[in-house]
Parts: structure tokens; C-alpha cells; sequence
């Protein structure tokens, strides 16, 4: 696993995946930055009110003022993530393709398509956004806000990074045997991507790094099964 994401981290650098990644980070800052400006003041009074339900919250005014300017940073930056993550699937073949060429040169004969990976995107986005919501007040308590941030970010992205890094290379029948077998495998890849957002570091490139450790991870298994 550590030799998948070291390759992950040396081929972010390559010029066609890098240009590729800044498209879906540029939009997505663009539209939540004017979302944010509009709405601001809806969006703290919703941030105040939900961390409200923390016990130790009270009426304290500067907690309030605190949460409010760190809610925003954090809520805008976990939208940008979200974001970027759901246009990736409409450029992920490209860089998928530019993986397999330098490394695995396997032949087409995925079944996957543009609307079915924007339909997994969608729907584990709806089930991030409803589990966020739900989870908000925990966000704000130390240690315990990382599991729970682990947690929601490897139902995001398990379903499609996976969709993503192999349906445009494997059948059907393929696609089901890589995602059935190696279920270990597959948490801990899932669960290593998801680990990637506790760098800030890496900011909004994250999304790209776990495509890139996805594709490297399912290519090379379908290349053994095709033998």
C-alpha cells in the first residue's frame, strides 16, 4: 500500500495530470466562494445553531464567535472537497488514461460510463451531506472530530473512486470480481485516501492523489486477473 501511494505522489507532478486536476479545484472554489458571499449570514446562524446541541456550547459569545469563523472555513472547505470530488468523475478518464499508459498498458473494454459515475457521485454525496449534517456538533470535539471526518469521507469516495479508477478498462464481470474480492484490500486503500485529508498539506489536491491511489490499486489487480 505505501508503494501505491508514493507512485500516487510522484504522478500528481505529471504535467497532464496536474493541469487536468486544477479544473475541477478552480470551479469548485469559484462557485462555493460566491455561494458563501451571498449567504454568509444564513450559513453561520445554521452553523451556530446546529453546534448549539453541544453540551458545553451554552451561551458563551466568544465560543459563538469562534465557531462561527472556523464553521465557515471548515464547512466551505469540506464543500470545496465534496465538489471536487463529483466533477472529477466527468475528467477522471482522462487521467486514468494517462496512468495506464505509462504504466499498465491495458486495453478498453470497461462498461462504465460518464452518467453512472455522476449517479454513484450524487447519491454517496446526498448520503455525506445528511450524515454531516447529522454528525456537525461532534466536528467540534478533538479526536473524537477526526473519526468521525474518517468515517464520513471513506463513504464518500469509496463507491466512486472505485467507479472511477477501473469501469472505463473492465467488463462487467471484471468490475465485480475486483470490487467482490480483496475487501481487506480495498478498506484499507479507502481508508488510506481518506486519511489524506487530515494533511492539510495537501488541500484541495486530495481528490486527485485518491483517484491516482484508486487506479493504481484496481489497474494492477486487472492486469494479474487478465494475466
Amino acid at each position: 500500500m505505501l508503494e501505491i501511494l508514493l507512485r500516487a505522489v510522484k504522478d500528481i507532478f505529471d504535467k497532464k495530470i496536474f493541469l487536468t486536476s486544477l479544473v475541477p479545484i478552480v470551479l469548485a472554489a469559484f462557485f462555493w466562494g460566491i455561494v458563501f458571499f451571498v449567504f454568509r449570514n444564513s450559513i453561520e446562524s445554521f452553523i451556530v445553531y446546529i453546534v448549539g446541541f453541544i453540551p458545553f456550547f451554552g451561551d458563551s459569545k466568544w465560543l459563538q464567535n469562534l465557531v462561527e469563523v472556523v464553521g465557515l472555513v471548515f464547512v466551505y472547505y469540506e464543500l470545496l472537497i465534496l465538489t471536487s470530488v463529483m466533477i472529477v468523475g466527468l475528467i477522471s478518464d482522462k487521467i486514468v488514461d494517462r496512468l495506464n499508459d505509462k504504466y499498465y498498458q491495458l486495453d478498453k473494454r470497461g462498461f462504465g460510463s460518464t452518467m453512472e459515475s455522476i449517479k454513484i457521485s450524487v447519491k454517496q454525496n446526498l448520503l455525506f451531506i445528511f450524515l454531516f449534517i447529522l454528525f456537525l456538533p461532534l466536528i467540534f470535539i478533538p479526536l473524537l472530530n477526526i473519526a468521525v471526518n474518517l468515517f464520513l469521507w471513506m463513504i464518500v469516495i469509496k463507491k466512486p473512486m472505485f467507479y472511477d479508477s477501473v469501469s472505463m478498462y473492465a467488463t462487467k464481470e471484471e468490475y465485480e470480481k475486483l470490487y467482490k474480492s480483496n475487501k481487506f484490500g480495498t478498506f484499507i486503500v479507502t481508508l488510506l485516501s481518506a486519511s489524506l485529508f487530515l494533511i492539510p498539506l495537501l488541500g484541495v489536491f486530495v481528490y486527485i492523489l485518491q483517484l491516482l491511489v484508486f487506479a493504481h490499486y484496481n489497474l494492477d489487480r486487472l492486469r494479474k486477473i487478465r494475466g
